[in-house]
């Protein structure tokens, strides 16, 4: 088992609203696989077990090693000893202004959303390195290191405090405030991590907070940069049982140490491990005040070629609270730079999201949906599209809140899970179809996003080498907007993927082209469409299970009229079935509420026109063409229609 990087961030909000209580828990518990999470309680538990045997033992032949250290302001901790018998360390790193950079003061009374959205009744997890300081004045009555907690590194405690203090630091007036100011914590320290976010995840509760890793020296073995090890793999198995629990992770801050002299590395690249690795969780790094990228936030991506980081936060010169006394400050200065105060921003933010999302439906969402609505919502920054520095970007919560709010009072946005899959056989399709131009039409850009919980991957170990790139995805689905009328295959479809260790995405026009991501999103670009009858397909590779996987969407830029959702290849309003009858060569249409059929149009995939007339019945000829999808647009009962068939 390995561990994370770390660095905080503090923020200002307001009041909340929507508080989770423990019937709201216990609905969430609903959805956990109890019986799996409980196997997987039990089988870390063990692993810690042995693995304090180990160290011990480790300690007692090396007697000049130390299981706690501070070097250069991070605080170590001998987490573990690898198949090798090497010690694996995990490390710390060395605010009003930061919530503002993400825009999440926005939730705040007064804020563009109008809501009053401050954490109220919301409960954060936060792992890290030793004792918070409970005392201190932003965090009295807000904190509690959990019972059961033997804490192992008081040497911790100004990281511990530091974290703690900008997510739900009180608002007590100065500059250190938290982001989810009214939310409270369970603290934990770092040494047993996976068997107590077992328990945290199955009691209902929603985000934790992950500021440590691996120490990513020198030293460290050549093939863990960019690895999905064995703690990346146990993360996901932990949230695929878990499908509305969500960690954030910091990304970590050995770029400037690793931009040359090692292999595998290109200039601060390819420096992702451990559970930042993992595909299910936030992984975040860090930017500066004026939103230029750090010189010490990691940079990715992972060895298979994943978008990593996978957003990015304030994280340089974050004044919060320490633990050298109960009015003590960090200040801005260097110390209070990196991923470490980034990833709690954006964790507590994420709290605030949950807590908004609730007060408008009266249920949370799942992670795979708020993972989703964060990425689909970032600022871009860096090259255009996602890169390996600032990943999909930098958080805009206020944009992200307004997605929300859109979806649930004018149709403007559009928040969708697809409970149904189609075959997983890479061809067949299911549909979100009846948009209209919208916000898209003409000027702005159009874009979905897709996210699923995935299970976990192949772990990779020493004996694959360094850099191997083949996927650790299991489940894998893909989208591509089609316009309808007329019918128009999209030239102007993007999905974005980071195929190379380079900074740049590539933009694909084949339907899985990227393998290796859950989290996928296609544009039209701002002024490229008119906006019109546009249809959001689905389709899922044949190398995932058949078994149904929940897939999230987020769609802007179009208006939603009530999007029908499409069950099938064949259905494309409940009214009217099309589907081809090879015994007679014949397309049949059939409507449900008349037989009042006009002019009709087919296309192949490509989107070239193959035969089109006027439906004389419900009947059309067609015979002599390759088998394959077909799209068909037609007029029925005074509607323009358009669906797809399949001519075997």
């Amino acid at each position: 088992m390995k561990a994370e990087k770390l660095l905080f961030l503090p923020l200002l909000f307001s009041v909340g609203l929507c508080a989770q209580n423990e019937g709201q828990r216990l609905e969430i518990q609903k959805s956990n696989n109890k019986t799996e999470l409980l196997q997987l309680k039990s089988a870390f538990q063990a692993q810690h077990d042995q693995d304090e045997i180990a160290v011990n033992k480790y300690l007692a032949t090396n007697r000049l090693v130390q299981r706690t250290f501070e070097k250069d302001g991070s605080v170590y901790f001998l987490k573990s000893i690898d198949r090798d018998g090497n010690p694996v360390y995990i490390n710390t790193k060395s605010n009003i202004a930061s919530g503002e950079l993400i825009k999440a003061n926005q939730l705040y009374s007064g804020g563009s959303i109008g809501a009053n959205i401050t954490g109220t009744g919301m409960i954060a997890g936060i792992w890290d390195g030793g004792q918070v300081r409970d005392s201190h004045e932003l965090l009295t009555g807000k904190v509690t290191m959990q019972p059961s907690q033997t804490v192992t590194s008081a040497a911790g405690n100004d990281h511990m405090t530091h974290v703690s203090g900008t997510m739900v630091g009180k608002d007590i007036g100065n500059t250190a405030r938290g982001i989810a100011y009214k939310a409270t914590s369970k603290n934990y320290d770092w040494d047993n991590d996976q068997t107590e976010m077992i328990g945290f995840a199955a009691d209902g509760f929603l985000i934790s907070n992950h500021s440590y890793g691996l120490g990513n020296g020198p030293t460290q073995a050549q093939w863990t940069f960019g690895a999905y090890n064995d703690t990346a793999n146990e993360w996901d198995a932990i949230t695929k049982n878990a499908p509305f629990y969500l960690p954030f992770v910091a990304a970590g801050n050995e770029q400037a140490s690793n931009r040359s002299g090692k292999t595998g590395a290109l200039q601060g690249y390819d420096v992702i491990t451990g559970s930042s690795a993992a595909k299910n969780v936030i992984t975040v790094g860090a930017v500066n005040a004026d939103r230029s990228m750090s010189d010490y936030s990691n940079f990715g991506p992972t060895d298979d070629g994943r978008v990593k980081p996978d957003v990015v936060a304030r994280g340089t010169g974050i004044n919060s609270s320490v633990a050298s006394g109960d009015t003590s400050y960090s200040g801005d200065g260097s110390d209070s730079s990196g991923t470490s105060y980034a990833s709690p921003a954006a964790a507590a933010s994420g709290l605030l999201l949950q807590q908004y999302y609730y007060s408008l439906n009266n249920k949370y969402m799942k992670a795979s949906m708020l993972k989703a609505l964060m990425l689909h919502s970032a600022d871009d920054a860096g090259n255009p599209g996602p890169d390996l520095k600032f990943g999909w970007g930098i958080l805009n919560i206020e944009r992200a809140a307004q997605i929300i709010k859109d979806d649930k009072t004018n149709g403007k946005a559009r928040m969708h899970t697809f409970t149904n899959n189609p075959a997983n056989d890479s061809v067949s399709e299911i549909s979100i179809s009846n948009f209209d131009g919208g916000t898209g039409s003409g000027t702005g850009e159009i874009k979905a996003s897709i996210c699923w919980t995935d299970n976990e991957g192949t772990i990779q170990t020493a004996a694959n080498g360094v850099d191997p790139t083949a996927s650790r995805l299991v489940y894998n689905f893909d989208i591509k907007f089609r316009r309808s009328t007329p019918f128009i295959q999209n030239s102007t479809y993007k999905q974005f993927t980071m195929a190379t260790k380079t900074d740049v995405a590539t933009l694909g026009t084949n339907w899985f082209q990227n393998n290796v991501d859950n989290f996928k999103q296609t544009v039209i670009p701002a002024g490229g469409t008119d906006g019109s009858n546009y249809i959001l397909y689905l389709r899922k590779s044949a190398s995932s299970p058949a078994a149904i996987r929940e897939v999230s969407a987020i769609i802007t830029g179009l208006k939603s009229k009530t999007p029908t959702l499409a069950v099938n290849d064949n259905m494309n309003e409940t009214a009217n079935i099309v589907f081809y009858s090879k015994i007679d060569s014949r397309i049949k249409l059939i409507s449900n509420t008349s037989k009042s059929f006009g002019n009709y149009s087919i296309y192949d995939m490509s989107g070239k026109t193959i035969k089109k007339g006027n439906i004389k019945t419900n009947e059309i000829e067609f015979s002599g063409h390759p088998a394959g999808m077909y799209i068909i647009n037609y007029e029925a009962n005074g509607k323009t229609n358009s669906t797809k068939f399949m001519m075997k």
